[in-house]
């Protein structure tokens, strides 16, 4: 268990997961976001034992996961696999859980917290990366519960996403609740009862300029780590 060391400083202090297979441009976008909506990104290299000095944890995208995690075989057309990343995650985010702190998802992130909380994943989907368009081009729709975290954050039941994946959801763990849907039934959001684990499909960190939703979705997350109380 991380220990706290020092008072909780007036910005919140969001953990990132990072890969070194990955690059650090790749993590650029995600900490331009968390600063933006007024925290301090902390970078988690693979391999990180234990969470540090943070009010949140937020999981990017990345490479596949490995699907002998969900007690699955390869596909062929299974995508780059880093186990040793894939560890690291659902280690610092049972310890997320068990300390009571935020957690934001994206992309493989969503598909982590699925398959830690005991879910399945779809292992490859034909035309849903759209990233040879571009990484901020709205791809598709989404159907999102106006009652989610999600809902919330974009003030619609609709909405309009990039789609940078070919992984997705396909048996929902247990205690989580899907908070959006695409047009071709992909699950596209999905959160806990309690509110502290939100996670998407999309790629939010890549629409904050032009998309307000994005930003707030952001905002909302560092404002639950800055009232983050440390569960005893």
């Amino acid at each position: 268990m991380a220990v706290k060391t020092r008072g909780k400083p007036s910005a919140p202090r969001i953990g990132i997961t990072t890969s070194r297979s990955r690059g650090d441009d790749y993590y650029i976008p995600y900490r331009k976001a968390v600063q933006a909506a007024g925290a301090v990104p902390v970078d988690l290299p693979v391999g990180t034992r234990e969470l540090p000095d943070v009010d949140g944890l937020l999981l990017p995208g990345g490479w596949d996961v490995d699907p002998a995690l969900y007690g699955e075989e390869p596909d062929r057309r299974l995508g780059e696999v880093d186990r040793e990343l894939d560890d690291t995650e659902l280690r610092l985010f049972k310890q997320a859980r068990s300390e009571g702190l935020p957690v934001l998802g994206i992309c493989r992130g969503q598909q982590v917290i699925n398959v830690a909380l005991g879910g399945s994943l779809v292992q490859h989907l034909d035309d849903h990366d759209a990233r040879a368009i571009g990484r901020s081009h709205l791809a598709h729709g989404i159907t999102v519960s106006p009652t989610s975290e999600l809902g919330r954050a974009a003030g619609a039941s609709m909405l309009r996403v990039n789609s940078l994946h070919h992984q997705a959801v396909r048996e929902l763990a247990p205690g989580l609740i899907e908070s959006a849907r695409g047009d071709d039934g992909t699950v596209e959001g999905l959160e806990t009862s309690d509110g502290l684990v939100v996670a998407v499909q999309c790629h939010p960190e890549e629409l904050t300029v032009d998309m307000p939703w994005a930003r707030t979705l952001f905002e909302r997350f560092v404002a639950r780590a800055g009232s983050h109380t440390p569960r005893s």
